[in-house]
């Protein structure tokens, strides 16, 4: 009776032991193998970098530790709404016989307060690889882009707070076909 509870007892060692190498295994596998072992990430893919940014001097943030995502609940948004936006930008917009497509993707932030910096632009092409976009075109719309003063700032938790913001502009063929959100 004693020698089978020993052989039990080494096989559920033996399983317990096999059980534990495997989870260690899959932990490797999911969490750790795929993660870079340099240039390893100091923020998350939403940052934007007040060094790096565009028009960020003397722009301020209530606080830096907590900026909140685009697509927040109680998000910030234009304060002519996204028709005004919309109305705005097309009305102002001039197409000097561009051929360019692709997406003008402006990112910033809008303060509690509701201003808004730290302007990063992103161009792609249609199938959303990086390409570059004939600089008058950029220019003109980072300029009616940055002329949009007037926003609503995100409410979250019972206090205004400061939020990442994108405006995504659809081009095809150098005329705005959309524009996101």
């Amino acid at each position: 009776m004693i020698k089978a509870l020993k052989i039990i007892g080494i096989i559920l060692g033996v399983l317990i032991a096999a059980y534990l190498l495997l989870v260690l295994y899959m932990n490797y596998q999911f969490k750790s193998k795929y993660l870079p072992k340099k240039g390893v990430f100091e923020h998350s893919a939403h940052y934007i970098d007040s060094e790096k940014s565009l028009l960020s001097e003397g722009f301020k943030v209530c606080d830096k530790n907590f900026i909140l995502q685009y697509y927040n609940p109680e998000r910030a948004t234009y304060s002519e709404g996204k028709n005004g936006l919309r109305k705005f930008i097309l009305q102002n917009y001039k197409n000097n016989n561009f051929t360019d497509s692709g997406y003008l993707n402006i990112r910033f932030i809008i303060n509690c307060k509701g201003e808004a910096g730290r302007y990063v632009i992103h161009e792609n092409d249609l199938d959303l690889e990086p390409k570059k976009f004939n600089t008058k075109i950029v220019n003109q719309l980072f300029s009616l882009t940055t002329q949009l003063k007037k926003w609503n700032p995100n409410f979250y938790q019972n206090e205004f707070r400061d939020s990442y913001m994108y405006i995504s502009y659809r081009i095809e063929n150098g005329e705005i076909t959309e524009i996101i959100p």
